[in-house]
């Protein structure tokens, strides 16, 4: 078998050379020197799990109505798997990559670079444009998930003063108010300083969604009264909503890359499947039980549906909070990148106030797209098919292509389930997408709530 390795003569391009050794899994999840920012297994399952539990999971029930109750349990569980497998080829890919490289770390975007540098002659010169693909993915993902934010803020603001108060603001007033704030919070450029409101957040958030489950428990509609199968057509925005769930793929390399035991993370009962398997019966318990309690009534966020008493609107208040603390987090990470162009790139005296420009722009960007589409529902359904659907299940199986090629493993087998996933994944992203822009535009003018 051969491994890739650098070419000195060739400008340090990754290329295939010949030679007898293939890596066993424990010289490629070697364990990692210790630092400050180290963390074990048990830490980066909990990491796991909080990241996969935002908005998205919220919307699960709407997305049963899609595709009928039944029907819904048997997709979830199937686009799960699907995309712990992926996920997994992402991590064997880093880690093969990073072996050859003998570096101990490396994010997605230079995963999918060296993944290209290790293909064919053909494809090796274009490493950094897939780097780019990959990155461009992540930056319309972030800023969706920003975008999604503003809307669900929104929406809640909206339903919880209209019935609590004599404040009735139009939801595009209520989008346009949180720009304060949350321009405020993102003036805030050290991640440090975020995390003790990040941990309150996270506690907060942790009540919230108790409270709600528990709601989906006292009581339910007729089981025979929902459909076990739903229409064909609205099955892409069912695909969308899940993909958009399962939105931690963007954070799982940089969870796995401070683990001191990488080993612990791909084992079969280590914190990936671990993590997911426990998020899977989450998600099926809020979407399957969350159309049950409310039926064909099911609103784009299950805290829409929650009961017009004080507790409860206290608990729609308690989401918004959270959400709003997370919405710096999540615009931390394209602009992160951003910064370090504008440091490479401009000189010193420009930089601090381009990088405050920048990021008040960017904040501006995601209020203007959440008030062209304030329909939360159909906003997480092509935010979702668009970048979930790239990064969590193409771009994966073809660093596996790539990787394979180089280890002189590119077999029928290897080619028939690589193609045969990124096939499902371009059906999902044309179906969804299109689907969710037809909506879109036919929602144009309607109240969201």
């Amino acid at each position: 078998m051969s491994v890739s390795s650098y070419d000195t003569a060739r400008g340090n391009e990754l290329l295939p050379l010949r030679g007898s050794h293939q890596p066993t899994m424990g010289e490629m999840f070697a364990s990692r020197v210790r630092d400050s920012r180290s963390i074990t297994a048990d830490q980066a399952l909990i990491h796991m799990i909080k990241v996969m539990m935002g908005t998205g999971m919220l919307s699960l029930p709407l997305a049963f109505k899609h595709s009928g109750i039944w029907l819904g349990l048997i997709l979830l569980c199937f686009i799960c798997l699907i995309c712990i497998y992926c996920t997994r080829q992402l991590i064997f890919g880093q880690h093969y990559i990073t072996f050859i490289k003998r570096e101990q770390r490396m994010d997605y975007a230079n995963v999918m670079r060296s993944a290209v540098e290790l293909g064919p002659a053909w494809i090796r010169g274009h490493g950094y444009l897939f780097k780019q693909m990959v990155n461009i993915n992540m930056f319309v993902a972030q800023f969706g998930f920003c975008c999604v934010y503003f809307v669900f803020m929104a929406d809640n603001l909206k339903q919880f003063f209209d019935q609590t108060s004599s404040i009735h603001i139009s939801q595009a007033g209520w989008i346009a108010l949180l720009l304060i704030p949350i321009s405020a919070l993102c003036t805030i450029r050290e991640l440090k300083a975020l995390a003790p409101l990040a941990a309150v957040a996270n506690f907060v958030y942790i009540i919230a969604v108790v409270i709600v489950l528990a709601d989906l428990f006292s009581d339910w509609q007729p089981l025979d009264s929902l459909p076990a199968f739903g229409a064909v057509e609205n099955l892409p925005l069912f695909f969308g909503t899940v993909m958009f769930a399962f939105e931690g793929v963007a954070v799982v390399l940089p969870i796995e890359n401070q683990m001191n035991e990488p080993i612990h993370f791909i084992t079969p009962n280590g914190v990936l499947n671990t993590s997911c398997i426990l998020v899977l019966l989450v998600y099926m318990t809020v979407g399957f039980f969350g159309f049950l309690r409310y039926g064909n009534d099911i609103k784009d966020t299950l805290t829409l549906n929650l009961p017009q008493t004080p507790f409860y609107q206290a608990i729609k208040v308690m989401f918004v909070l959270c959400i709003l603390v997370s919405y710096p987090l999540q615009f931390y990470v394209p602009m992160e990148r951003v910064e370090k162009w504008i440091k490479r790139k401009v000189v010193e005296a420009k930089q601090e106030p381009m990088i405050y420009a920048i990021r008040f722009g960017g904040v501006l960007l995601t209020c203007a797209m959440a008030q062209l589409i304030p329909h939360l529902a159909l906003f997480i359904s092509l935010v979702g098919s668009v970048a979930g659907t790239s990064l969590t299940l193409v771009f994966p199986p073809l660093i596996e292509l790539l990787c394979s090629y180089s280890k002189q493993e590119l077999t029928k087998w290897v080619w028939i389930r690589n193609i045969g996933l990124m096939a499902f994944a371009m059906v999902g992203f044309t179906t969804g997408t299109y689907a969710s822009m037809v909506q879109i535009i036919e929602a144009f003018g309607k109240e969201d709530i």
